[in-house]
């Protein structure tokens, strides 16, 4: 029995009230784009229904389920989804398919779950549980155990028609990707920044990226990390750009022009002041940092309150209170740690002093910036810049 259907339920979603069709259509939208870039011919339709969207599969979609799982893991705003089969909403039907369904695979123990959304339909859900499982009983006789089945029959009535599943999987949750305007993302080629931008692409944000490198200083190891990054970031959003910022020349100057124990401050300072030019230049309406509190000289509070204090937009930093192997364990799921750790030449490290401060004081920082021009500096570095585009 191949699955004709795959059910898609959301859950943060449901709670938007007068905006919930909103972001409805563009879990739609990205559910379509999604299975298109990788199958495109394996699916008749996306549509929605009361609380659900459905993907219409053809034959060839029925036969390559798997993949279509596969990708479906990665869709933000599903919480999860459920390859089905799709029948009358009629109990004879209903009954039949179910039946046949928990008929196959090697199980000792079953439950029957229903959800009735359609009212229309005349037997409850409490019902259909007791007359679908007493006939799965009598047929295939298995022992019934609602408390932690083996195997469950999900059942779902909606809108004039009856879906029936064995499995859930698990999906992404949080909200559909575009729902939450722009943000430009500082992506190294570290393991912390690929993940804070995978947790705002979560909460709906479109990420673009910029990364700051010192060739001809260093090698080109971190830009091609980069952008196999973005590729892995790709699961989860499908379009992005790529911003390629040479810091070696403001480095330069920094590094003849101010005390040493305040470059590593100083650079941070310019490069979110690039970000937030190139934000303005796009509409993007705040900046992503990989900071995690504590982990580095730049990240302590004093430091980070110094180097926000350069720019007027919002710097949000997804993994502030997180330690650093939750941060690899969240890499390692979404396939960017192994890229990561691929060695690489950093900008900030090349330059970095034996001695950097930890709690720098914003006046003391002003005075060394007050050496430099800084609206040139970050002129010559936007005017140099090299943009990419991944579709």
């Amino acid at each position: 029995m191949k699955p004709d259907v795959i059910l898609c339920h959301y859950g943060e979603i449901g709670l938007k009230g007068k905006n919930r069709s909103y972001f409805e259509k563009k879990l739609q939208e990205n559910l379509r784009k999604t299975i298109k870039r990788s199958l495109p011919d394996s699916f008749i339709s996306v549509v929605r229904l009361y609380g659900r969207i459905i993907i219409r599969l053809n034959e060839q979609g029925q036969n390559e389920i798997s993949t279509i799982t596969a990708i479906l893991k990665n869709v933000c705003g599903l919480v999860y989804f459920a390859p089905a089969i799709q029948t009358k909403q009629e109990m004879g039907a209903i009954t039949q398919l179910a039946v046949e369904m928990m008929s196959v695979g090697d199980y000792k123990t079953f439950r029957v779950t229903s959800r009735r959304t359609d009212k229309n339909f005349p037997v409850g859900s409490q019902k259909m549980n007791e007359d679908v499982g007493a006939a799965i009983l009598k047929t295939v006789g298995k022992a019934v155990n609602l408390g932690k089945p083996d195997k469950t029959c999900f059942i779902d009535v909606v809108d004039g028609k009856a879906f029936i599943y064995s499995e859930k999987i698990q999906g992404q949750g949080g909200l559909p990707v575009g729902v939450s305007g722009k943000a430009v993302s500082l992506l190294s080629g570290g393991i912390d920044s690929p993940v804070s931008s995978f947790y705002m692409m979560k909460r709906g944000a479109v990420a673009t990226f910029v990364h700051f490198h010192s060739v001809p200083y260093t090698n080109k190891s971190s830009i091609e990390k980069v952008r196999e990054m973005i590729e892995a970031l790709q699961s989860f959003q499908q379009r992005a750009t790529l911003y390629l910022i040479e810091l070696a020349p403001i480095q330069k100057v920094i590094m003849t022009e101010t005390e040493a124990k305040y470059r590593v401050i100083l650079y941070r300072r310019f490069m979110v002041r690039i970000a937030e030019a190139i934000a303005y230049k796009i509409r993007a309406n705040a900046l992503i940092t990989g900071d995690s509190l504590g982990q580095v000289a730049s990240q302590t509070l004093e430091n980070m309150s110094v180097i926000e204090e350069a720019i007027s937009i919002p710097l949000l930093r997804p993994l502030i209170g997180f330690d650093k192997l939750e941060i690899i364990n969240k890499a390692k799921e979404i396939n960017t740690y192994d890229i990561s750790i691929l060695p690489d030449q950093d900008c900030c490290s090349l330059f970095t002093p034996k001695h950097p401060a930890t709690k720098a004081k914003l006046l003391n920082v002003l005075t060394e910036e007050k050496k430099l021009n800084v609206e040139e500096l970050v002129k010559t570095a936007l005017d140099s810049a090299v943009i990419e585009t991944f579709d």
